[in-house]
């Protein structure tokens, strides 16, 4: 018991320094109501019965999961599923891992961030899927293959089953009227002068270019640039001196010159993470966001509007440099090394990687996936009179993007920490450039020396 308890708080610890309330991964939404006849919100099974899978995921049963998995029972009447939804945050995941260290049914379950999955993996919760041949179905059926998902010890413990396509929201009816068209590959300086013709007053109101925030970080353009490990230059290193970071002093101009969308004012209305309500009411003519945002867009109760949202990539940092990481494969699906009933569960795996677009709202990982019908799925009916639906072809559903994939962990969560800390000092003007970045590479560098003794 002792050391059940001492595996649940490591857990728990892990869950307190990486797990955000990102709704992209099904955290930080509401418990959603919804049949207790079929979906139990974290209850206890007795035992474990035979030929049955019992699925725990983080999106809310009626944003389609329950969907899919009528879908399976319909076709599986021998092997039904049951749909567990559990609140991707801290207490929920705690939930989660006290409930597979307990025993009790669970076959399936979704991990949302790299870290809390190298922890389970190495706690013994997950089934190395070699033995069902998973590099095989994942190469032939996932975007990216096997080089776009993690790997623990070199042994694949997941498959993705959604595909995370970041970019950037912009009002068309804004840009229409200013006569504005956004290049196909465009760069920070292009990004910078768009910005500024979009900032000004518009039917009385004051509106800025853009935000420069995205999941309480800056634009990460460095990111796009330079994949999933962009702090790290090697496992001991930080690469906070790396040129390439020296487009956070053209994100802070923005600031400065008064085209993006204030720190103070992104602060006090904690629009760091969330900067919708900003966009759909027209304050701003662009946004950071990842399709799980467009959600929102489609609320119109909730946020009246009556413009065109299109869709534009991130720009780069210039015309000779690109940036091909655009998306991160996500809503990673596991299986229980506990399960009594794993060669169904692996049916159950493939089947959802396959049919998820025809039920959930977001981009699927699956290869070969109709991106008519995702469109269909993720923009709702009528599309064409909130989006511009090509252009959300072109961005968003893009397959010849390359994923962001995070290897590296060790201090991440500290790494992370610094960099918020250090860059707000900077856009508040409390330190100079050279003592941003000497200071962002001293600190990191310090945990990661501590970190590998």
């Amino acid at each position: 018991m002792k050391k059940m308890l001492k595996k649940v708080m490591g857990l728990a610890l892990a869950g307190t320094m990486f797990i955000l309330p990102l709704a992209g991964c099904g955290g930080g939404e509401k418990a959603s109501v919804a049949d207790t006849s079929t979906v139990k919100e974290g209850a206890k099974q007795e035992g474990t019965t035979p030929n049955k899978l019992v699925v725990w995921g983080g999106v809310p049963a009626e944003s389609g999961p329950q969907k899919l998995v009528d879908a399976w029972n319909v076709a599986n009447p021998d092997t039904p599923a049951e749909y567990v939804r559990f609140v991707n945050d801290e207490a929920g995941n705690t939930k989660l891992d006290t409930a597979l260290l307990s025993g009790e049914q669970i076959d399936i379950f979704f991990t949302y961030l790299p870290d809390i999955l190298k922890k389970r993996a190495e706690s013994g919760m997950l089934e190395d899927l070699s033995a069902y041949d998973a590099s095989t179905f994942i190469n032939e059926e996932i975007l990216g293959g096997v080089e776009s998902v993690p790997q623990i010890d070199n042994k694949l413990y997941c498959m993705p089953t959604a595909s995370e396509t970041i970019g950037i929201l912009v009002n068309k009816n804004m840009l229409d009227e200013k006569g504005i068209t956004i290049p196909e590959n465009w760069t920070m300086k292009e990004f910078m002068e768009i910005a500024q013709k979009l900032t000004g007053e518009r039917n009385g109101k004051k509106v800025y270019g853009t935000t420069i925030f995205y999941e309480e970080m800056l634009l990460p353009v460095a990111k796009s640039i330079l994949g999933g490990d962009w702090m790290y230059k090697s496992d001991t290193e930080s690469n906070f001196d790396h040129p390439v970071l020296k487009v956070n002093d053209m994100l802070k101009q923005m600031i400065d010159e008064g085209t993006a969308l204030p720190y103070e004012e992104v602060f006090s209305r904690k629009l760091s993470a969330y900067a919708h309500p900003a966009f759909l009411n027209e304050e701003i003519a662009m946004m950071p966001t990842a399709a799980w945002m467009l959600r929102y867009v489609k609320d119109l109760e909730n946020f009246p509007h009556d413009f065109i949202t299109t869709f534009v990539p991130y720009p780069s940092i210039d015309e000779n440099t690109p940036n091909p990481y655009l998306g991160n494969l996500n809503n990673w699906i596991c299986m229980n090394s506990k399960s009594q009933n794993k060669d169904t569960a692996w049916d159950f795996m493939q089947f959802w990687v396959q049919e998820a677009g025809k039920y959930i709202e977001k981009s699927p990982a699956w290869s070969k996936a109709n991106l008519d019908d995702v469109t269909a799925v993720v923009l709702g009916e009528n599309p064409e009179k909130l989006f511009d639906v090509e252009a959300y072809k072109a961005v968003m559903l893009n397959q010849d993007m390359k994923y962001n994939l995070t290897t590296k962990t060790v201090g991440l969560a500290q790494m992370n920490q610094i960099y918020k800390d250090e860059t707000v000092k900077f856009l508040l003007g409390e330190m100079d450039e050279e003592q941003y970045y000497s200071t962002l590479k001293k600190k990191c560098d310090d945990i990661l020396a501590n970190e590998t003794k």
